[in-house]
């Protein structure tokens, strides 16, 4: 969808919106001209290309504005308060009365209007949106809006695979608007269409692994036995997944305990969602032998993909299933799982039973 431009100095006010993300700011000084009040067809278009975020590098903004524009994020638009002809002074709509709009000047802080936000925030549920879209490759546009103040409240949203949820922070800005309002200096012409940003955050997802153990036969002679698996977030090609610290990005040890025939599982939680493990069986029990491969592979979806549809498939837990025989062995043994170490030949059992 192409973003319009109708105002002159529409580009002027974008690069305002980006340093002070609320889009708002008055002037003492009057405007040349009188705010059209009466005006309905002003409009606000949410650009996912703007993204503010605090202490965000560019790559991380990058990495926003690529998921942005993949994702439908619900926005919905609140008028909060009518504006007057000198564009200075706004009046509060109902439900709106917490906002304090009285004190606003060309010195009201980025701060002051976070919490002038937030205030408004407070009376959301007794209010009803005056527009709600969907962005559509990464744009919402909402057009045919009268002046006044409006509260703009982005729904917090997960990315494609689920494994990032971004919440957003809710803001306000004027329609119209000016650059010298803005800004203190430029032109004081006003503009009634606005182009705006969003302040995301972004909390990676988590998921879980069922490792499930069978067993095929079972010598009730040597009593309980016990399988040890190891759990290793790998690369592309299979290498040990390290973070940008150098640690690894997940890496961990269980085990299942059998007394019988009886399948067990084992299950492990806050595992990086989107990353592959690579389930390896590092010790078959004393007297057991596995059957089939001893290590697998299996993609972590996070538990908020379970049950969704993505690429036409229903979302299940990450799961694998190992599978032992008894091998006529006379050792028996259990609650070995502590004694397993990683060296730099892989992992070794340091002492036996």
């Amino acid at each position: 969808m192409k973003i319009s431009r109708k105002g002159k100095t529409g580009c002027a006010l974008v690069l305002a919106a980006l340093m002070t993300l609320t889009g708002v700011s008055v002037s003492q000084t009057y405007a040349a001209d009188a705010v059209d009040v009466n005006k309905t067809d002003c409009s606000i278009t949410v650009s996912v290309d703007i993204v503010v975020a605090e202490e965000a590098q560019a790559g991380q903004n990058q990495k926003y504005v690529e998921d942005f524009k993949k994702m439908s994020i619900p926005v919905a638009l609140y008028r909060v308060a009518e504006v007057d002809v000198t564009g200075q002074k706004y009046t509060n709509l109902e439900p709106f009365g917490t906002v304090n709009f009285s004190d606003i000047n060309s010195d009201t802080t980025a701060k002051e209007w976070k919490t002038k936000a937030e205030d408004a925030v407070k009376d959301l549920e007794k209010a009803t949106p005056v527009a709600q879209q969907n962005t559509v490759d990464g744009v919402a546009e909402f057009n045919n809006l009268a002046t006044g103040m409006y509260l703009v409240v982005p729904e917090e949203t997960y990315n494609t695979d689920y494994t990032t949820k971004y919440t957003f922070t809710p803001y306000l800005t004027a329609l119209p608007s000016s650059e010298y309002t803005l800004t203190g200096q430029g032109s004081d012409t006003w503009v009634y269409e606005t182009t705006i940003g969003l302040k995301p955050e972004a909390e990676p997802q988590f998921g879980h692994l069922e490792i499930r153990k069978e067993l095929l036969n079972y010598n009730e002679t040597l009593g309980q036995t016990t399988f040890v698996f190891s759990v290793e977030a790998i690369d592309a090609d299979g290498n040990l997944l390290y973070d940008s610290e150098n640690k690894p990005v997940y890496s961990e040890v269980v085990s299942t305990t059998h007394e019988g025939l009886a399948a067990e599982t084992v299950t492990l939680d806050k595992i990086p969602a989107g990353v592959t493990v690579r389930v390896t069986e590092i010790y078959s029990g004393a007297s057991y032998e596995i059957e089939g491969a001893v290590s697998q592979d299996v993609l972590i979806w996070s538990d908020a993909a379970v049950g969704q549809t993505v690429g036409g498939t229903v979302v299940e837990t990450a799961a694998v299933t190992f599978e032992n025989k008894y091998n006529g062995g006379n050792r028996g043994g259990y609650g070995v799982t502590n004694e397993f170490t990683s060296g730099n030949e892989g992992w070794e059992w340091t002492s036996g039973q």
